[in-house]
């Protein structure tokens, strides 16, 4: 099966671009019953000699960055069944995406998941699987259930709510997602043993002033948006 990755990357640092490729890497390695096209989109300098033999495509936009606008440059060049949308500092674990496929199997009508970062939800949410039989929670909670920096979707579901609202640039575009899905009818799904790292939740670092106002501009904007 063919699946789309869709990546976004700022590659201003060595640790960046070391970032950018483990999670290539990973992702790549995890699965042998899947290909994965890597869809790779840049907001800082060209590295393309870094990643060229990782990447199916590699968009340097050379402008400011914009989330959903980022990943909107990539919706024609898409071929997979599933689209993967992701940050560039996760790590896949083996079989992790075989997992989502199972629960699919099992419930067809679910067509949007998220997989488990097992050191945010062994801190704080694992209490949605505590005494469940259910290898998976249905909903649409953000952070919850559905976490930006990897979702997964059926292509046809996504067709569904393309193009990305570009006025979210930078947050409550996982928020925005939620409503999108669900205004449609498309079911998401956390699944309990699709393992993915996310190395930010290893140590939440602070945000400054200027972060605060724009999450809170973005909050506004979102606000008006879904009321």
């Amino acid at each position: 099966m063919l699946v789309d990755a869709i990546i976004l990357t700022n590659s201003n640092t060595e640790k960046a671009i070391r970032s950018t490729k483990r999670t290539m890497y990973t992702l790549r390695d995890s699965e042998t019953d899947y290909k994965f096209n890597i869809h790779l989109v840049e907001s800082g300098p060209d590295a393309t000699n870094e990643y060229k033999h990782l990447v199916t495509n590699y968009i340097n936009p050379n402008e400011s960055f914009n989330y959903n606008r980022f990943i909107n440059y990539t919706l024609d060049n898409l071929q997979g069944e599933w689209v993967i949308i992701s940050n560039n500092d996760v790590g896949y674990e083996k079989g992790w995406f075989t997992e989502i496929i199972k629960i699919y199997n099992e419930r067809p009508d679910i067509q949007s998941f998220s997989p488990k970062d097992p050191m945010l939800y062994m801190k704080y949410y694992d209490w949605h699987f505590i005494d469940s039989k259910n290898d998976y929670f249905e909903s649409y909670l953000v952070t919850e259930a559905i976490v930006g920096w990897c979702i997964v979707i059926k292509k046809t579901a996504l067709d569904k709510i393309i193009p990305f609202d570009e006025q979210f640039d930078m947050y409550y575009q996982d928020n925005d997602y939620a409503r999108m899905i669900e205004s449609k009818g498309i079911k998401h799904a956390l699944v309990r043993h699709s393992i993915v790292t996310h190395l930010n939740t290893a140590s939440i670092v602070k945000l400054d002033k200027a972060k605060m106002d724009k999450m809170q501009i973005d909050k506004i904007k979102f606000e008006k948006k879904w009321g």
